[in-house]
């Protein structure tokens, strides 16, 4: 008699698909389900609904990152971590009236044309801003009017505060720009590229990312990306690290408001 192979047989007598193809043809038909698994105690269910989803540490690489998202790891590692909220303004260079509260700073200009306020830093024994590594900037912004005045954050230099070089917000007479700037042969280049939509006296988080390798500056408003710079970036490194400072255009008090920042630069 001869010897047969148990997924040889067929179904039944009326089906000639043998059970090694039904078992093939339901494994295939399940894998293209995309509701496998998703009722209540199945895998994909409880998956989703764990409030923790254990990977191997250091597991979650660049690229499965979001837009204006960043990873622990490349925030940290290598980098200096600056984080404040204004605890205290001790080592900042000042001018104008500077109100320090608890989890912000106030700016104020004097009620005159062509007054300014402001507020930068510079660190000693270190570069504060260097463009062959990566760095992250982020604070949190709003201002009392929008109008007749002249206003830039970010890190590094700007149009008044010196510097070789800088990234950050432009707000000239109520219209918001991203910038970088440059000294070129003694004369600084300003990039800038307008930004609309953006309510500027609401209170936002603002943030910059470079990505050295990839060559590019981007600039996000809540989290959504609102421009990214990819040729002509600085290449200078300056002094200066945090900057926030306000021009008025006008005889009137002019105001900004920051709660906090974040800085991540390399060593």
């Amino acid at each position: 008699m001869a010897q047969l192979t148990w997924g040889d047989m067929l179904k039944s007598q009326e089906d000639s698909e043998t059970i090694e193809q039904a078992i093939a043809r339901l494994i295939a038909a399940h894998n293209a389900d995309e509701e496998s698994h998703l009722d209540t105690g199945q895998s994909l269910q409880s998956h989703k609904a764990s409030d923790i989803i254990d990977h191997l540490a250091l597991s979650i690489v660049e690229d499965k990152i979001g837009d204006g998202e960043i990873s622990l790891q490349k925030l940290t590692a290598n980098h200096r971590i600056i984080i404040s909220a204004f605890e205290s303004i001790d080592g900042w260079v000042t001018g104008g009236t500077i109100v320090q509260e608890l989890g912000s700073l106030t700016l104020k200009t004097a009620n005159t044309t062509n007054a300014y306020a402001y507020a930068y830093d510079v660190p000693s024994g270190i570069t504060g801003l260097t463009w062959d590594k990566d760095f992250f900037w982020q604070s949190t912004i709003k201002l009392a009017q929008i109008t007749n005045q002249l206003i830039y954050f970010g890190i590094g230099g700007s149009e008044y505060i010196g510097g070789y070089s800088g990234a950050g917000f432009k707000i000239s007479n109520g219209t918001l720009y991203c910038y970088h700037m440059d000294i070129v042969a003694t004369v600084y280049t300003y990039v800038t590229q307008e930004i609309t939509g953006i309510t500027l006296t609401d209170p936002h988080v603002y943030r910059i990312i470079y990505d050295q390798s990839e060559g590019t500056l981007a600039f996000y408003i809540d989290g959504v990306l609102k421009h990214t710079f990819t040729s002509g970036l600085p290449e200078d490194d300056t002094d200066e690290l945090a900057i926030y400072q306000v021009k008025t255009l006008e005889n009137a008090y002019k105001y900004l408001y920051a709660f906090d920042f974040l800085i991540s630069i390399p060593k």
